[in-house]
């Protein structure tokens, strides 16, 4: 049970980081809604739609400011506390600081679960219908890097796919099918619809190569129960931070089963998975600074290096998991080299609180 203390605590920080979140999310999606209006206008991209885009954008912006709004939010919380001289009431009535740093983490951890269910749940399903809006208004079709569409390993098939609309359905495939490294036909599709049974080919001009000699014919339509992995296209339109992690894993699992490099989506799945870490530590790092605040200095000054602290967090986070990803490092290692980097910080700073 959480005593009156913890409740008392967390409310201060959960309401100054909310209070935080809210604006810089705010922000962000002004300056979202900005960068859109360049795009209304065209196609059928209205200003109705762009707004629309935008609002479903606020989870995934809240989702990565959600750590450096926690840092803020603590500041400010916890730096009233102190301001009012309520830390050192509540110090001068025998609550030790280990006590009050208990309290911290106590509401360290509901945000991290906060967080990590805004991640997992709320950003890849909003992230995904704006992007389909947005492509579909605009008449766009999904990219695909590199003059030669987009390659894809499948089994025992190698698929080479021109265009991904926004509702996944593929223009223009050519597949080869190969068996004991021997191609045994190959299928020129002119269109591929994702359905309940699989995919529905339409289109097909098959040729089968024998012994001796090639055989072709023309067909329709055809429903295969498996072509491409739908979670491979979908990362085409979203970011992987955005997929969640079942959906990475999904794809890890899909690039090692077909041979190829799955570091990079790795990577994303890590990073993932200890993001809510970062949420405990940015409440840690503000720590040292609240509680020095007491003895010298301006709350201001430590508050404004707080800041800074975070904001290098968030490069040194971005700089080492890249170096992680260019030398060759484990993925999981390049995802927590920075959480352990900074754990280590706060826990030297806490340590000299007095």
């Amino acid at each position: 049970m959480l005593s009156i203390l913890d409740r008392y605590i967390g409310r201060s920080i959960l309401i100054t980081s909310l209070l935080v979140l809210l604006v810089l999310v705010a922000l962000a999606s002004i300056f979202g809604f900005i960068a859109e209006l360049e795009d209304v206008g065209k196609g059928s991209y209205s200003l109705g739609k762009a707004v629309q885009y935008v609002l479903l954008t606020i989870p995934s912006k809240a989702y990565l400011l959600f750590a450096p709004s926690v840092l803020l939010g603590s500041l400010l919380g916890l730096g009233t506390l102190a301001t009012y001289s309520e830390l050192i009431v509540m110090r001068a009535a025998g609550v030790s600081n280990g006590r009050i740093i208990r309290s911290v983490v106590i509401a360290g951890l509901g945000l991290m679960v906060a967080v990590g269910l805004l991640g997992e749940f709320a950003v890849p399903k909003a992230e995904q219908v704006a992007e389909q809006i947005r492509l579909t208004a605009l008449e766009k079709r999904v990219s695909v890097r590199g003059n030669n569409g987009l390659w894809v390993k499948s089994d025992s098939r190698f698929v080479n796919i021109s265009t991904v609309m926004p509702d996944l359905t593929l223009l223009g495939l050519v597949i080869w099918e190969y068996n004991d490294n021997n191609l045994t036909r190959s299928l020129a599709v002119e269109k591929a619809e994702p359905v309940a049974e699989g995919w529905k080919l339409s289109g097909l001009d098959i040729t089968e190569f024998g012994n001796d000699r090639s055989q072709v014919k023309r067909v329709e339509n055809e429903v295969w129960s498996s072509l491409v992995s739908a979670r491979v296209l979908q990362a085409l339109s979203i970011s992987p931070e955005s997929l969640s992690l079942k959906n990475l894993r999904g794809q890890v699992d899909y690039l090692k089963a077909n041979g190829l490099d799955s570091e990079r989506i790795e990577l994303a799945f890590w990073i993932k998975l200890t993001s809510p870490l970062a949420t405990l530590i940015m409440l840690m790092l503000s720590l040292p600074f609240v509680f020095g605040s007491q003895r010298s200095g301006g709350a201001g000054q430590k508050i404004f290096i707080g800041i800074m602290l975070g904001i290098g967090y968030v490069l040194v986070n971005k700089l080492l998991t890249h170096l992680g990803l260019t030398y060759g490092f484990s993925p999981a290692f390049s995802a927590l080299l920075p959480l352990l980097l900074f754990f280590t910080i706060s826990i030297v700073g806490i340590q000299n609180i007095s």
